[in-house]
């Protein structure tokens, strides 16, 4: 039997509450003598594309080409202290002061030589207010929001069930790279697909049974369905561009989709994963 399954999902960008106040996320940029710009921050690359966004962000806001933009090392000894690279706050917050620290180096380039530094500190926009006392108020300072779609098929005499196509639209502020931003996206649903289908730990007096990879299974390229990603552009206007975070946004929506799948090819209704 087949059916199709829709859900509806978003996930907060950056720490929740007072997170980022308190991190108070810091880079730095500088300009060499010969007219070269490098990126001083924390902020891992670990495959979604960091170095390349920021020295986007950093060249456009300067008025320089890519090229004359690089990172540099992510060592603590060298670099501020930018926070860790989790939460979706990496484009958003860090790609963020990497803008404004832009902006102002191009200035001061107007009327001093270089070498120049400038460094940027993470402020609470005025508009976010969170109460740590209650745990009340305004959780993120904005939110990124998917919808996805997912069809399925399922054997009604072993219980199998495959994933053969899955759109999902995402609402990302700005695409500051959409090639890679598709990537992000499509990487996290066919691993959200892992875990409504097939992802399962197992446990037996408090150890695990399956603790590696060839024995708690992930889809690999032969178990992806058909991926297809909608970029939707709705500015933030705190982020660089108006970008928003999408780094965990991906893993929300085909679990709850391919459920209702489920649920729309066989009338039952699933409460776990994986199904």
């Amino acid at each position: 039997r087949r059916g199709r399954g829709l859900s509806l999902v978003f996930h907060g960008s950056g720490f929740t509450g007072s997170g980022e106040q308190k991190l108070s996320g810091k880079i730095a940029l500088e300009c060499t003598e010969e007219g070269e710009f490098r990126i001083l921050t924390a902020s891992t690359e670990i495959g979604q594309g960091t170095k390349t966004i920021f020295c986007q962000i950093a060249a456009d806001a300067l008025g320089v080409p890519l090229d004359r933009v690089t990172v540099g090392a992510q060592d603590t000894s060298l670099v501020p202290d930018s926070g860790p690279t989790v939460a979706s706050r990496t484009a958003m917050i860090v790609g963020g002061l990497i803008h404004d620290a832009g902006v102002a180096l191009r200035a001061r380039l107007e009327r001093e030589r270089p070498p120049l530094r400038v460094e940027r500190t993470y402020v609470q926009p005025d508009t976010v207010h969170w109460d740590d006392q209650t745990y009340c108020g305004d959780a993120y300072p904005v939110y990124a929001g998917a919808c996805t779609i997912a069809d399925v098929d399922v054997d009604t005499a072993t219980g199998e069930v495959r994933v053969t196509d899955l759109v999902t639209a995402v609402d990302c502020g700005k695409a500051i790279h959409p090639v890679m931003a598709e990537g992000q996206i499509e990487g996290g649903a066919l691993q959200a697909v892992g875990w409504a289908t097939i992802e399962e730990i197992k446990m037996r007096d408090g150890r695990y049974l399956n603790d590696r990879l060839a024995t708690y299974l992930i889809p690999t390229a032969l178990d992806a369905p058909r991926l297809r990603t909608i970029l939707v552009e709705n500015p933030y206007s705190g982020g660089p561009f108006g970008a928003k975070g999408i780094g965990e946004l991906p893993l929300d929506g085909p679990a709850p989709a391919v459920i209702a799948a489920i649920h729309d090819a066989t009338g039952v209704w699933l409460d776990e994963v994986p199904a």
